[in-house]
């Protein structure tokens, strides 16, 4: 199928909910790559990157990132470097989107965004990504031609609409495969919960009960900032995606259940 740049997106939009509709949650990675593929050529587009939670650029296989033929891919390890926790936060940031072009990128305080003007970046969006009243986490594209169009409000919320549509079924998939998974997934899990260390359990207990970061901390005499790195840790150690996936966990095995 041609795409030609701001032509119907309703029609647009249409075919990528009946590709997602008809795709078996076993393939969706194969699938999202080709809507975000088609999705890089719609808008003019070279590069998009999914960073679930905010995990971001330190835990390999959590992240998805599509490039167009002759782009170069993501080479998370590049970044990894300088001041790059300042890039981590403009992806938590509460901005719905952010925008940089190449002035900003060249002169910009934070490494990452140097590193991506020394790529030949021309522009760099971000995009906030939510589930459930919960931050998920954020996708970033990049242009690397500056004789394009700059991207419309329009644009930017049409991006968003086609990112929340993944982001649902991406949870989707996630929650189906892992019921999937039946006895065995409960045998791994049990061994999972070895690696948490009583502080750990605590914290989850609270989660899973819905308490925020900042009432586990008041409850716990902890600091929020402890809570949120019991909480990625936790997400590593259990090789979980997102806040909504950890509470699900503790839920499948008994945590949080209050008598």
């Amino acid at each position: 199928m041609e795409l030609q740049p701001k032509d119907n997106f309703e029609h647009f939009l249409m075919s990528q909910v009946e590709r997602l509709t008809k795709c078996e949650p076993k393939n969706f990675d194969q699938t999202f790559v080709i809507l975000a593929t088609e999705t890089l050529k719609w808008f003019q587009l070279d590069r998009l990157t999914m960073f679930p939670n905010s995990m971001l650029l330190l835990n390999d296989g959590k992240t998805i990132s599509v490039s167009l033929q002759g782009i170069p891919e993501l080479d998370k390890l590049r970044f990894v470097k300088g001041n790059y926790k300042e890039y981590l936060k403009l992806l938590r940031s509460t901005h719905s989107s952010q925008s940089f072009g190449p002035g900003e990128l060249e002169n910009n305080r934070i490494t990452p965004l140097n590193v991506l003007y020394e790529e030949g970046v021309k522009w760099h969006g971000i995009i906030k990504l939510e589930l459930f009243g919960q931050t998920w986490g954020a996708l970033a594209f990049v242009r690397f031609n500056s004789n394009l169009p700059e991207l419309t409000e329009d644009d930017i919320n049409r991006i968003k609409l086609l990112s929340d549509l993944w982001l649902c079924y991406w949870q989707h998939s996630t929650i189906t495969r892992n019921l999937r998974q039946g006895i065995d997934l409960k045998e791994d899990e049990g061994e999972k919960l070895l690696l948490l260390t009583k502080k750990q359990c605590s914290v989850l207990t609270l989660l899973a009960q819905g308490y925020t970061a900042k009432q586990c901390a008041e409850k716990l005499f902890l600091s929020s900032r402890t809570i949120e790195s019991h909480k990625y840790r936790m997400l590593d150690l259990l090789d979980l995606d997102n806040h909504t996936e950890l509470v699900q966990f503790a839920l499948r095995n008994g945590l949080g259940i209050q008598s």
